[in-house]
């Protein structure tokens, strides 16, 4: 992924330049000078912080996984939901009567024959359920299939950044560490010589 202007000058710190409430992280920058950037500091204490912030790229890339496969398993379940409710719009507008399986536990399920079917129920979550008319529990249903791939997309944006960040704070650490490696490898070459 390609990163703005304004994604890699941004100071270490900053919120994450692209739009999301959810990473309110410190940006990862390329650390192009690590001389200035280990000025007043140990490259210990940068190596710390820059894995701190490896840390919480890392958590948060978990976060957005799990998030990732919720969304992944609900985006079937409605528009499941939607196709039955616009089948029994169409089957109520042509005063057909429609057999449906209701599932009285796990493993069971009765059949029913039903005509003009008016509303349905709908699970809101935490064993709620509402009834609806059905062209408002199209409608619902509708706009939460829209609401859950609009989140998917969000979703792999994010996830797109923490991977970017992760890698670049990788690339900041390697290097911080070798500048050091280089730097006492320098001072004992000096000391030695002397």
């Amino acid at each position: 992924m390609e990163k703005t202007a304004e994604e890699s000058t941004s100071p270490e710190g900053s919120p994450a330049p692209n739009g999301s409430e959810m990473l309110h992280v410190p940006t990862a920058v390329f650390i192009e000078d690590v001389a200035a950037y280990l000025e007043g500091r140990t490259a210990d204490e940068a190596i710390k912080q820059l894995n701190d912030n490896y840390q919480n790229y890392k958590l948060i890339e978990q976060e957005l996984q799990q998030s990732r496969l919720r969304l992944i398993a609900k985006i079937p379940e409605i528009q499941k939901a939607l196709t039955a409710v616009d089948m029994l719009m169409k089957k109520q507008e042509e005063g057909q009567e429609v057999v449906l399986d209701f599932g009285l536990s796990e493993q069971v399920f009765a059949k029913a024959m039903v005509k003009d079917v008016s509303s349905v129920g709908l699970w809101l979550g935490a064993d709620v359920m509402l009834e609806y008319p059905l062209e408002e529990a199209r409608q619902l249903l509708a706009t939460n299939l829209q609401n859950a791939k609009n989140q998917l997309e969000g979703n792999s944006k994010d996830l797109d950044i923490m991977k970017d960040f992760s890698t670049t704070t990788e690339v900041s650490i390697a290097r911080v560490y070798n500048f050091d490696v280089t730097r006492k490898r320098s001072m004992k070459e000096g000391k030695a010589a002397g």
